[in-house]
């Protein structure tokens, strides 16, 4: 008897060695998985150091957590400085720097600056951030993600999202195959999300071999069909209203109704 009990203290001292310790998400933070190098990702730890509210709440996260295809073992974690949060709810996964493995794409605010668009990596088994685009350059200033897709035809994902959507409304798509961040195209004009949501509204859909963005105009009383050609936005209205049901048509390669 004496046996089986020393056998069990040392399972459970082995257990709690290998606990992994993950610091609580914020109340909406979700989990993506991925297939190319990439398990899953999500946020956590929590805080309420920046108190902006854009997503609903003042809770941000401080901490990105990703677990490496086929890695056992705990999570690799990044987390931020004092003066930055993660003002996001779930991270988006995309091979953005051609390697064939996935990047990481985030939302990173800084407390004076305002938010840019920040892109991690695992490097030699530690997750780093490898570039990111300017901050907006004042707090309390946001930016959303519309999604990727090759929109300079080099077979290597860009990114696109709106600048203040609330504001300005400026489409800046993005390529990171160099490396540093490269601006393609920018317009203003459009948004993508209303202040205290947190999900995002339109995206990237690829109809009869064309790529296009479907986001609403600036004042929500339009939906627009978003491409990229040779560096330069077109745009055209495909529908008169911004409802749910008619982005989700678009976004299906569906006639708005």
């Amino acid at each position: 008897m004496q046996v089986i009990y020393i056998v069990l203290a040392l399972l459970s001292v082995t257990a709690e060695a290998y606990a992994c310790d993950y610091k609580e998400s914020p109340p909406d933070a979700g989990r993506i998985t991925g297939t190319s190098g990439i398990a899953e990702a999500w946020y956590g730890d929590a805080t309420q150091r920046y108190g902006h509210g854009v997503l609903g709440d003042s809770i941000e996260a401080q901490t990105l957590y990703v677990k490496p295809t086929g890695d056992e073992g705990c999570a690799l974690s990044f987390t931020t400085s004092n003066q930055s949060v993660f003002e996001d709810v779930t991270p988006r996964l995309a091979d953005v720097t051609g390697d064939g493995i996935d990047d990481i794409i985030t939302i990173e605010s800084d407390i004076e600056r305002g938010a840019s668009l920040a892109i991690y990596s695992i490097v030699e088994n530690q997750l780093q951030k490898i570039a990111s685009t300017p901050a907006i350059g004042t707090r309390y200033r946001w930016l959303a993600p519309i999604g990727t897709a090759d929109f300079n035809n080099d077979n290597i994902a860009d990114v696109a999202y709106v600048e203040t959507p609330h504001l300005g409304g400026v489409i800046k798509v993005w390529s990171f195959a160099g490396g540093a961040p490269e601006l393609l195209a920018s317009q203003s004009g459009y948004s993508n999300h209303r202040i205290g949501e947190n999900y995002i509204t339109g995206g990237v859909t690829h109809c009869n071999g064309q790529t296009q963005m479907i986001v609403p105009s600036l004042n929500w009383r339009q939906t627009y069909a978003i491409t990229v050609t040779d560096d330069k936005i077109a745009s055209t209205v495909v529908a008169d209203n911004t409802t749910s049901d008619t982005i989700a048509r678009l976004l299906r390669c569906q006639p708005a109704g």
